[in-house]
């Protein structure tokens, strides 16, 4: 390529000397220009390079130049701060970076710069790298770097997360524990119950002293503290039978995966030990290390550690043992997992991953990691009301001519236009975009009003003739069209619109007629309630945990998905774990189900070794990474707030809830998870998909093989599901107000509730028991006083058929079921079963799940 050329730039700056950050005001020599602020760095190994301090216009986006041009950039260019390079030597000459980057908790990085220029929402960034052992002189696609946010469509764990003890600079953890596991394995997670972790037994006081450990990409390998390396030697020739060294060994793909796994075990930051339900959640300590089970857990298999060399055909182990202090996390060890660098929070996060690089954005731009500032953006505008329907037909005689008036007639088109993406407050509202591109087209005057349910009605002022309008004739304002109007086409699959701040969305229909407009059928227009995208996770209250599933489908195609298709699976999706459910009692609708990734699923996804380039790697289906948003319905929601000075947009505020409304959809997330880890789930959902009404022209949709092939159905399966708690705040500020509750409360509540039922239960039907028999006693002994004697109507004992069921945290106490519909769980009512025969019908069945029965409770 081409050196730069400042000179044609029409953006980029160098600074004067009366502007220098953090270099020397420097005269003209050696290539800078003249009073330029120079800087430069030397580093060990003998690599150098010399800048003087500049700004341009700022982004990051994928490796091909033009797509610089791709107006979707614009949200995230800011004004940066960096050294153009002069000169350089060492490795920067010889290697494919030529450049260097610095990204600590430091004002000028580029994260911090885009946070502060309200490029990106979040001060926080995440990289991805993926395990590869090949390498290009011209580069290879090797993972991602996300700014403002994390991109998770890759992950297969849940973030957990350590604490950054350090205030700024680097990132630094806190190494608890070290520990090598036998057998082997890529993740946290042992493969099996025969893998023993063996402690590496050592203060590591001294290991987090000085800089402490930081977690560092920049530092190709990882390097311990001194003090670790006779302990970890002695655990490694136990487990491996070998001497740990430094040195390159030949061995073979196989012998290389039965290396021991190196866990290293951080100081957790507010990770929620009980939040997956079954279990703890991969990348936890749990029964590792029982007294603090909510550490992290950062798993560093021999393919990371092992470093590969094609040319010699050897292996390095790359953990080194040489720091006096502290000691540094470096890329091999961040191999296969997405690190999130939370600056804001203090914390460090790793989920694993594939840190497969996905060309599409992550999903819609207005979602909570998306940029600060996005506009809205409107599907193909349709006629609902054409200027026949509005205008004054009756000044037109049978001829088709003017009566009263050559002049044309005056009217109204209504067009409707949905919303594909709600945009972000700050950005260009739906009504700003929609007048902007009338204004682009060369349209005239124009008024516009979105409701906030996904559609967007434009009125546009319009002139007909009556020959015109007597042929095209009046659907009667109906949105059908004109009795001179036929169908032609199609205007493209009925889909939903997107989720709009109301927490509604709309779908279209529209019909191609022969005048060349799509025409809305106004009778079919449909809306729902969804929540998820601008009505989602970013409000805590009204969406406090989102169920984050991988599922793969064998014989689908992904390169068949479309828009129609998610609709159709999420419809189907819903349905196989709502199952008979219905109303509220539905764990969430269609509408809460956003399909983040679809992509192939190929052989080689499980291998812990990519393929050798140019070998095939068999496409067995598709993987699908779905998210699927939990709805508070007893949320609070405030009305929406306009801004009338117009600087900061639409305001959509924070729902407010109570600890109590969001505890029973911690234990409903319980019941999702169980559902989707039955054996035939994915083949349930497949089989939805087949007889749905929607399904359209099968042949042409990407699940056409599985239909056709039954076998390809029941070999799809839930690859892992976990549970997302969106309070990310936690500084009361985003409406759960410190709220910090888990699964292991809410089912020692239960336990509580129920042994408490239980025993009241008891002790009431022993005192009725009691107080029968003493009845019955008093009547034998009046019996012997009386004439009559004992009554011989023999009444049904209340407490023979007496029943008290308590839910258990996954249905009604019968093992099999979920249903919510038939309970009243007040104290009162559970006295009565507990002692008696109940008093009406409603209260003859169970109390139902968790969630009724802490909901009509309102118990913690």
């Amino acid at each position: 390529d081409p050196y730069f050329d400042p000179a044609a730039s029409s953006t980029f700056r160098a600074l004067s000397c009366t502007q220098c950050v953090a270099a020397q005001c420097a005269k003209p020599s050696g290539g800078f220009p003249g009073g330029s602020c120079v800087f430069s760095q030397v580093y060990t190994e003998g690599s150098s390079w010399y800048a003087y301090e500049s700004v341009d216009r700022v982004f990051v986006g994928p490796k091909d130049a033009a797509s610089a041009a791709d107006p979707r950039h614009d949200p995230y260019k800011a004004d940066f701060l960096f050294g153009c390079q002069t000169k350089e030597s060492g490795l920067f000459v010889t290697q494919l970076a030529d450049g260097i980057m610095g990204m600590s908790a430091h004002p000028s990085t580029l994260p911090r710069v885009m946070f502060d220029q309200g490029r990106v929402r979040r001060n926080m960034f995440s990289m991805c790298f993926r395990r590869e052992l090949r390498v290009s002189k011209m580069g290879i696609v090797a993972g991602h770097l996300s700014l403002g946010g994390s991109d998770s469509r890759a992950d297969t764990s849940p973030v957990v997360y350590a604490r950054n003890v350090a205030g700024g600079g680097w990132y630094t953890v806190f190494v608890k524990r070290i520990y090598v596991r036998e057998g082997g394995g890529q993740s946290a997670a042992a493969d099996g119950d025969d893998q023993v972790a063996r402690n590496v037994d050592v203060d590591f006081s001294e290991m987090n002293t000085g800089k402490g450990v930081i977690v560092d990409s920049g530092t190709t390998d990882t390097y311990l503290h001194k003090s670790i390396a006779a302990p970890f030697e002695a655990v490694w020739k136990k487990v491996t039978g070998n001497k740990y060294s430094n040195a390159p060994v030949k061995m073979t793909e196989e012998e290389l995966l039965k290396l021991p796994t190196v866990l290293i075990q951080l100081e957790g930051a507010g990770n929620d030990v009980n939040l997956q339900g079954d279990g703890i959640a991969v990348g936890l300590a749990g029964q590792i290390d029982p007294a603090n089970p909510a550490d992290a857990i950062l798993a560093v298999p021999a393919t990371n550690y092992m470093e590969y060399s094609p040319s010699k055909d050897t292996y390095t182990p790359r953990i080194y043992f040489t720091e006096t202090a502290g000691g540094v996390i470096g890329a091999n060890a961040m191999q296969g997992h997405n690190v999130i660098f939370d600056w804001e929070r203090g914390r460090v996060g790793f989920a694993e991953s594939t840190c497969e690089y996905l060309d599409e954005n992550p999903g819609p731009d207005d979602g909570e990691d998306g940029p600060a500032s996005a506009d809205c953006r409107l599907g193909t505008p349709s006629l609902s009301v054409s200027c026949s329907d509005s205008a004054d037909l009756s000044r037109c005689d049978a001829g088709g001519s003017a009566a009263a008036s050559t002049e044309p007639l005056s009217g109204l088109e209504f067009w409707t236009r949905v919303v594909k993406s709600p945009g972000t407050p700050q950005g260009a509202s739906c009504e700003d975009v929609s007048l902007a591109e009338n204004a682009a087209n060369g349209g005239g005057k124009m008024e516009v009003n979105c409701d906030g349910r996904g559609v967007c009605r434009e009125v546009r002022p319009c002139a007909i003739s009556c020959a015109n309008a007597m042929a095209h004739g009046s659907g009667g304002g109906t949105g059908s069209a004109g009795a001179g109007l036929s169908p032609v086409g199609s205007c493209g699959a009925v889909t939903w619109s997107a989720c709009d701040y109301t927490c509604t969305q709309t779908r279209v229909n529209s019909v191609l007629m022969n005048d060349g407009k799509c025409h809305e059928e106004r009778a079919e227009e449909t809306t729902r309630e969804c929540h998820v995208q601008a009505c989602g996770r970013s409000d805590p209250c009204r969406v406090p945990f989102v169920v984050h599933v991988i599922l793969r489908i064998r014989g689908a195609v992904a390169g068949s998905w479309n828009r129609h298709a998610e609709e159709v699976f999420a419809a189907a999706f819903a349905d196989a774990v709502n199952r008979k459910k219905r109303g509220k009692s539905k764990f969430f609708g269609e509408g809460d189900v956003l399909v983040l990734n679809a992509s192939p699923w190929r052989a080689g996804d499980d291998s812990a070794i990519a393929p050798a380039p140019g070998e095939e790697d068999e496409e067995l289906g598709m993987q699908l990474v779905v998210e699927v948003s939990l709805f508070n319905h007893m949320a609070e929601i405030p009305p929406i707030i306009a801004d009338p000075t117009g600087e900061n947009g639409r305001q959509v505020p924070l729902a407010t809830c109570h600890e109590r409304d969001v505890q029973p959809l911690a234990a409903a997330a319980l019941n999702v998870h169980r559902r989707l880890k039955e054996k035939n789930f994915v083949s349930a959902v497949v089989g939805l998909m087949k007889r749905s009404d929607d399904i359209g022209e099968r042949r042409q949709s990407p699940f056409y093989y599985t239909f056709e092939d039954p076998k390809l159905a029941r070999e799809s399966f839930t690859v892992t599901s976990w549970t997302i708690k969106t309070d990310i705040g936690g500084d009361g500020e985003d409406g759960l107000a410190g709220l910090d509750m888990s699964l292991r409360e809410v089912q020692l509540d239960l336990l509580f509730m129920t042994l408490m039922a239980v025993a009241t239960g008891y002790l009431g039907w022993n005192l009725r028991s009691w107080l029968l028999r003493r009845a019955r006693l008093v009547q034998k002994a009046a019996a012997k006083y009386t004439k009559l004697g004992p009554t011989r109507n023999k009444q049904a004992r209340d407490d023979d058929d007496s029943v008290m069921a308590i839910a258990d945290a996954y249905g009604n106490g019968h093992g099999g079921g979920d249903d919510e519909s038939t309970a009243d769980g007040s104290t009162a009512t559970l006295l009565r079963r507990g002692a008696g025969r109940p008093t009406d019908a409603t209260s003859q069945g169970s109390i139902g799940s968790i969630s009724a029965y802490l909901a009509k409770t309102g118990s913690r």
